[in-house]
This record gives C-alpha cells, structure tokens and sequence, in this order.
C-alpha cells in the first residue's frame, strides 16, 4: 500500500473552509488504497481511517496569521522527524503548508504532489487588498519545488501558469468528489428564500449579495434570504443588511453540519453564489447535487461545470440592478428552475464520479511513474 504524508493547516475533522473539506473528503475517498498520515493543527477528535501527527498550536494566538503559519511549519517539521515514518510521497494541502512539504520532500527523499486550491493574488484583487510578500513566497515555493501540481478546476491551471510560468503538463486537473448525501431533509423555513454559504470574506461576494437582495425585494417581497457561514466580515454583513432595511428578511445563520445544509437546499428556491473570486465552488458543486437550482457569479472554476440556463444561471452580482432583474425573472419561471435544477444534478454526478477521481489519484498521481 502507498504511504503519504498529507500536510494541511485545517484538520479534516474540524474544518470549514473549501481547503479543509476537500482533505476530509480526499482521505475518506482513497483510505482504503492509500495509507494516510496527516500532520495537521489539534481538533480534539481522532479518526480510524488515518493516522494523525497533531501540533500543539494555537494559531489564534499569534500576531499574524503569516506569524502562525510560519510556527506552523516549524512544528509540521519536527513532529515529522520525531515520528519516523516511512513515506512515498509528500502532498501539501495548499501554500501555507509550502516550507514544511519541500524540505521534509528533500530530506526524505521523496516526490512532492501540490494541491492549489487558489492564489493569494486573486483573492486580493477580488477584495481590493494587498498580497502580503510572505504568503507570495510560499505560493511561489511550492509551485517551483511540486514534481507535481493539482488544482481542482481549469480557471485554477490557467491561473498557475500564468503566475508561475509553468508548462502544460505540470498542471494536472481533478476536481473536488461530488458524494451523494444520505441525510434526512426538513423543511427550515416557510416563506420562501434565497440560500447561500461560505466563508464570511470579501471575494465571497455577501456583501454584494445583499445590494442585489434589496433591489430584488421591490419585485418580490414575499422572498427572503439566508445566508449561513462564518468570518471576519459577519458583523459587516449584519450592519449593512440593517441599513439597506432588510434584516426583518435577512437570516444570517452560522456554519452548518451537512444535515442541516442539505435542509436548507432542498426547499430553497434558489442556491445563489455571488464570489468574484472562487478557483472552484465546492458549494456550487454541492447546491448542484442537492438538485438546487444555482445561480453563479460569471467568472469562477464553476464555469467547467455551471453552464448557463443548462446546469445553472450565470449572474453579473457587479451590477445589482442588472442582477436583481435576472434573477426576478429566473426565479419566477418555475418549470425552468425545476428543469435545470434537475439537469444539474445528474450532469454533476457524472462529470464529478468519485470513482473517476478516485482513479486519477492511483493511476496518475500517487503512482511512482507520474
């Protein structure tokens, strides 16, 4: 059996954003082809499907967040060398954990496999901010040490190349693993309502959301929204939704189990994703396979899989009257939102198989030909 050691900064028993999930997801799915170690930061809670290096790391309490990654790194390091294991392969989950892959890549003397799940670049530029040079050195790191580079979507392979001019083939695409929910449904809300989650960030497009939530409600009132995550623009959202008179039809709700995501999309009229930066959409993919109808921001790694007025509706949230208007008219055609919320679920099993993602891994990555 393959021995890897998985690197990440979020433990995939405690984790909330995209980058956290899709590690959960990944070793739930290869667990019993591969045999995963996962150095990661403390949860409190263990897994039988792989062994967990823990670092005693509280990254809350460091000035920075550059300052813990730094530290973490540092721990990921000696906890590594403390344990002795025997490995393949080192995969990094992400830039942050860059210092830590390449030298213990180096002094075990194995392949690196990088998964990018976006840049720091992108999501700046998305929020009018600055790339802060420590986070450039890591992305910049890892895309020149990886003897192989995954991303999840091919905004994200176009995007690495140009940043790092990397060629064609060092870029490999394999998207997150749409799995089947076998949760029990119930109805959350009875008016009806607009759903969206994610982190609590700029590029996440919340804000924009709720300019575009205001216009709508002048064509329909009866509608409402609800929105359900975590992070630092929360009271940012709670106060502008006040001032834009809409928080008696705004519920802001905090990061949910899959239970009670899975309720909140099955009787929602619409799932709607405003990001102006999202290198894939794992809430997009996940909308789509509860059979929602999604509608999207117009640039996103959703685009390999949202296909306007087929699998999805691509929306400017740039412009919220423009916005408003579309997503009025969409919403009032129900046969149309049935149609495609159907069409989505079934072209998203099939174009995102675990079986299919499952076989890119043992075939083309954890493999010692690739």
């Amino acid at each position: 059996m393959i021995n890897v050691l998985l690197l990440s900064l979020e433990n995939p028993l405690s984790s909330k954003s995209g980058a956290g999930r899709y590690v959960k997801s990944h070793l739930e799915l290869l667990r019993n082809e591969v045999s995963f170690t996962v150095c990661t930061t403390a949860a409190g809670q263990n897994s039988n499907g792989w062994e967990t290096l823990e670092i005693p790391l509280d990254l809350k309490a460091f000035a920075s967040f550059e300052e813990a990654v730094a530290a973490m790194n540092f721990q990921m390091i000696k906890i590594v060398l403390e344990h002795r294991g025997q490995f393949d392969f080192v995969h990094a989950n992400d830039g942050v954990t860059a210092p830590a892959a390449v030298y213990l890549s180096e002094v075990l003397a194995v392949p690196l496999i990088s998964t990018v799940h976006g840049l720091e670049s992108g999501r700046k530029k998305a929020a009018d901010g600055y790339v802060h040079p420590y986070r450039a050195i890591l992305e910049r790191l890892l895309a020149e040490k990886s003897d192989q580079i995954l991303v999840l979507s091919s905004m994200m392979k176009s995007d690495m190349q140009k940043a790092f001019s990397l060629s064609f083939e060092q870029i490999r695409v394999i998207p997150h693993p749409c799995i089947k929910s076998r949760t029990v449904k119930k109805r959350m809300k009875s008016a009806p309502y607009f759903f969206s989650y994610g982190r609590f960030v700029p590029e996440k497009g919340f804000i924009e959301l709720l300019h575009v939530f205001q216009k709508l409600r002048s064509r329909r009132p009866d509608l409402e929204l609800v929105i359900a995550g975590e992070g630092p623009l929360q009271s940012g959202i709670e106060t502008i939704a006040k001032e834009l008179g809409i928080k008696d039809s705004v519920t802001i709700l905090p990061f949910l189990c899959e239970e009670e995501r899975e309720s909140w999309l099955a009787f929602c009229e619409m799932a709607v994703f405003p990001s102006s930066y999202e290198p894939f959409g794992i809430a997009v993919q996940e909308s789509m396979a509860a059979g929602a109808a999604v509608a999207a921001g117009i640039n996103g790694g959703w685009n390999d899989f949202v296909i306007d007025r087929v699998t999805g509706f691509r929306i400017d949230f740039s412009d919220p009257h423009k916005a408003a208007n579309a997503l009025a008219e969409i919403v009032g055609n129900k046969e149309q939102l049935l149609k495609v919320g159907q069409t989505a679920k079934a072209y998203i099993f099939d174009l995102h198989d675990p079986g299919y993602v499952k076989n890119m891994f043992l075939h083309h990555v954890y493999h010692t030909s690739f």
